[in-house]
């Protein structure tokens, strides 16, 4: 039986690939890990790739309060500022009761987003939802009388490749869920 010996690897060899492997670490972390991470982007990429939102706490990037359901709902005016990172998906909810009526409005900074205005029913298990509405626009707004409690909101999905932003105002008897 004849056993060969694995090649054993020359010290410039393992040098090489040492070095290879950490430039190409050092590349990642420049332009993905700290600006997705820190928000820190020397390159511009991580802007250009949607990825410096994903470093904004919440509260930064959704200038609203988030606040539990457990207070009750109250008649309130709201406007909130959501930035939907590039090649990705933004849900934002209220928690509205039942035969209230919601007035809303939004538009993007430009781009048109595919959007799902939907409910989903309080205590529901299965997965059901209602869409109010679905389509892809830069702006839509209307007056949605609400047919159960529950939270209700949009799911913005943005294709492009940059960030985009959503300026929401909503006016009704509702409670901030906020971003999902």
């Amino acid at each position: 039986m004849n056993i060969t010996e694995p090649p054993v690897q020359s010290t410039g060899s393992l040098i090489k690939a040492a070095f290879i492997a950490v430039v190409f670490a050092a590349v990642v972390l420049i332009t993905v890990v700290l600006p997705a991470e820190y928000a820190i982007d020397p390159t511009g990429l991580g802007k250009k790739m949607g990825l410096t939102v994903l470093a904004a706490p919440v509260e930064e990037t959704a200038k609203a309060p988030i606040v539990s359901c457990d207070d009750g709902p109250t008649i309130q005016k709201g406007s909130i500022e959501i930035v939907v990172p590039a090649k990705s998906g933004i849900e934002y909810k209220l928690h509205i009761e039942k035969d209230v009526e919601l007035t809303y409005a939004w538009r993007t900074n430009g781009a048109a987003l595919y959007f799902d205005f939907h409910g989903e029913p309080q205590g529901d298990k299965t997965g059901y939802f209602m869409s109010f509405k679905e389509a892809t626009l830069p702006t839509d707004g209307g007056v949605q009388k609400i047919p159960f409690t529950g939270s209700h909101g949009w799911y913005w999905k943005n294709e492009t490749d940059s960030a985009v932003t959503v300026y929401l105002e909503t006016e009704g008897e509702y409670q901030v869920i906020g971003l999902k």
